[in-house]
């Protein structure tokens, strides 16, 4: 053993959990015995509770312990630990080593007390000590292997393995003998280890709620957004304390457990790795586990139906749709082809700029489609536009750029607004709206006006919004017009300089 004269040691201890044979209570009774039988003095002690030793990750104790001795603030001469394996279970060796040398390099021993080798330098106990340490490794690469077959076996007889149950679900705890013993709350564990967890359908609104989710997926034709925004606005609760988003309504509508099905092995995150997803062939499925929410059949349409969202349509293929709902209805309106099952009027206003252009290209009528509607996609076609190629100027000139919002940006740190207005014709001559205050605040405010037919760009005015204290919006018309000559501009590639 270790001996050495009278000093000051710190005690090192670890628990995965408080129910393991040698809990912290129990090494730091040891570790208190081996310092009397030595003559050392305890100045300091250095715990983790409930935590795993595959990382430095999360273990508070060892990371104050090691920073207090690279400071120099260590008040000890000595670590004092009960085993190689409560210092960690690092699954690299190497990495137990070095923090262990680090220790060391500042004059700071580490004796592991219940070891039967001293931890003096020696060949014997350089060997010991590696075999120890592999051993510990080992010993979690085992445990492991062993949890995740258990697993295995109790999904494929229904049980849950961890998690939470997500909305229109409940956790029931079950017993050894297969009794349910209640409903398990959100947090709640299972009241004892030979407990087991299987799902249930939770309250009548939420699976409701659920069903509402489906038709307005497959009937209405609703995106994840839409959905989650109608919810919201009519004060739908998810009963996670927070309001519903795309990413909720999508779990919904594509988890396998709304049908009754359980899913184990999806993901695998081992030895405190990234996390990866599984091949699905190497998924545990189990049907009809519990009673399902919603019929597999809806389930399969909305999958193939978020399929067919997410296809790459052709030019070709999105000009047929319009042709056959022109064959079918004798017209083709905004709302046919928002429900149509194909391509979103949006998709057509970006493709070809602007929905009039597609239905050119398609040889269809379009006696349907409003003015407004038609310089309202086109407008937004040219503010896209415009963006994009502001961003591409500001890469070409080198220029630091940080986006504040959608169409406002920081450029070299002064902060620029882009917008596209329309004309418009008040009092029976033709005029714009310009917006000079914003939200947040710009010093400049790149204006592309359109032409008095709103067909083309007509020209492009860096404003400095100093030079109009006083307003909020400016009414430029065809008489007044003028007066902006000098913060008129040829291009945004001129704005940088790059024309």
């Amino acid at each position: 053993m270790l001996t050495a004269s009278a000093g000051r040691a710190a005690l090192y201890v670890r628990a995965s959990t408080e129910h393991q044979n040698y809990s912290t209570d129990h090494q730091e009774a040891a570790l208190q015995e081996y310092a009397v039988a030595h003559d050392f003095q305890i100045t300091r002690i250095y715990q983790d509770k409930g935590r795993s030793g595959l990382t430095l990750h999360g273990r508070s104790g060892l990371l104050q312990l090691l920073t207090d001795i690279q400071s120099g603030s260590a008040d000890f001469s000595i670590v004092l630990v009960y085993d190689v394996s409560r210092w960690g279970r690092f699954q690299d060796v190497d990495e137990s080593a070095y923090y262990e040398y680090a220790c060391r390099r500042a004059g700071i021993a580490v004796a592991y007390c219940a070891e039967p080798f001293s931890n003096d330098g020696s060949p014997l106990a350089a060997v010991l000590k590696g075999l120890k340490r592999a051993m510990a490794a080992e010993y979690s690469r085992e445990l492991s292997a062993k949890v995740f077959r258990a697993q295995c076996r109790f999904t494929e007889a229904g049980f849950k393995q961890g998690g939470q149950a997500g909305y229109g679900l409940r956790r029931i705890a079950i017993s050894a003998a297969g009794q349910a013993k209640g409903v398990l709350g959100p947090g709640e564990r299972k009241p004892m280890s030979t407990d087991r967890v299987r799902y249930a359908p939770g309250p009548g609104e939420e699976i409701a709620v659920i069903r509402r989710i489906y038709d307005m997926y497959l009937v209405e034709h609703l995106t994840d957004i839409g959905i989650a925004r109608r919810l919201n606005s009519e004060g739908v609760e998810t009963g996670f304390g927070r309001a519903w988003s795309s990413h909720l309504v999508k779990q919904i509508l594509t988890n396998d457990k709304y049908v009754g099905t359980l899913v184990f092995n999806r993901s695998t995150q081992r030895f405190r790795t990234s996390r990866r997803l599984n091949a699905p062939n190497t998924w545990i499925k189990v049907e009809d586990a519990f009673e399902a929410i919603v019929s597999r059949e809806k389930l399969e349409e909305a999958r193939v139906e978020r399929q067919r969202r997410r296809k790459q349509w052709t030019h070709d293929e999105m000009l047929d749709v319009l042709r056959d709902l022109f064959v079918e209805h004798g017209k083709v309106t905004p709302d046919l082809i928002n429900s149509s099952g194909g391509p979103a009027v949006k998709s057509y206003a970006f493709r070809f700029k602007g929905i009039v252009a597609a239905m050119d290209l398609a040889g269809v009528s379009r006696p349907c489609l409003s003015r407004s509607t038609i310089t309202r996609y086109r407008m937004r076609c040219i503010t896209r536009d415009a963006a994009i190629e502001l961003e591409k100027c500001a890469a070409a000139a080198k220029a630091q750029v940080e986006k504040l919002s959608p169409r406002t940006y920081r450029l070299n740190g002064v902060t620029v607004r882009l917008i596209c207005t329309r004309c418009r014709y008040e009092r029976s001559h033709p005029c714009w709206k310009v917006t000079i205050r914003f939200s947040p605040a710009a010093d400049f405010v790149i204006w592309v006006r359109m032409d008095e037919t709103n067909e083309h760009t007509s020209q492009i005015y860096l404003l400095p919004t100093a030079s109009f204290p006083e307003h909020h919006f400016l009414w430029p018309s065809t008489r007044t017009l003028w007066r902006y000559d000098q913060f008129a501009q040829r291009s945004i590639k001129a704005l940088f300089g790059l024309a």
